[in-house]
């Protein structure tokens, strides 16, 4: 489902979306408000995915996401590279935030990743450059092993590509995944990004 006001991008979106085999756009809305009523009409074929806009009239995208009550994946579209954006709306739960200035097949591809992979969390390549500007040599209680996981969380690697990447197990990279979020107080990864940003961890 693709939820913007402007049609030439979500007609744009759509379009390029429904080119994939394994993809197809089920709804598309304006704003916040026709999105929650066109998915009371979706009852039984909800989106596995959600594309939202951040700015929108009626209702904006950070309200939609507080109102809907479903379990569609949201990802994020914006114009803002903003470090405290990204971090808000991952505490909301989101699992990505995308720049819409971005490559369309890089958006489709991070929307498959979503699909396909519950752990994953899609972040544009100039939102990490970003965010690795800001890093802080404070890891608060974090070992350099545990702020290297997390860097490569945020980069969007998966436990067994993070597992190949430190020639170790998946299960050691979940062991650390969880001592992260006890030290960050968080419990997945999209909340444990969302801090760290905060922090300047990563």
């Amino acid at each position: 489902m693709v939820i913007d006001d402007h049609p030439i991008v979500r007609n744009g979106l759509a379009g390029i979306i429904n080119t994939r085999e394994n993809l197809k756009v089920v709804a598309s809305a304006s704003d916040g408000i026709e999105a929650l009523e066109t998915i009371k009409g979706l009852k039984d074929s909800l989106p596995d995915v959600i594309l939202v806009d951040v700015l929108m009239p009626r209702m904006d995208g950070i309200e939609f996401i507080k109102a809907v009550n479903i379990t569609s994946k949201i990802i994020i579209l914006s114009t803002e590279i903003d470090r405290y954006a990204v971090m808000n709306m991952l505490s909301l739960g989101v699992q990505g935030y995308l720049l819409k200035d971005e490559d369309p097949d890089d958006i489709v591809n991070n929307i498959e990743k979503v699909v396909s992979n519950d752990d994953y969390v899609a972040l544009s390549t100039e939102i990490i450059d970003e965010i690795n500007k800001n890093k802080s040599k404070k890891y608060f209680n974090l070992s350099d092993r545990q702020v290297e996981v997390l860097n490569m969380v945020a980069n969007g690697l998966t436990n067994k590509q993070i597992g190949q990447k430190l020639f170790t197990t998946e299960r050691t990279v979940k062991a650390h995944l969880t001592e992260i979020y006890t030290l960050l107080d968080v419990s997945n990864r999209a909340q444990a990004i969302a801090v760290a940003i905060k922090r300047n961890i990563i």
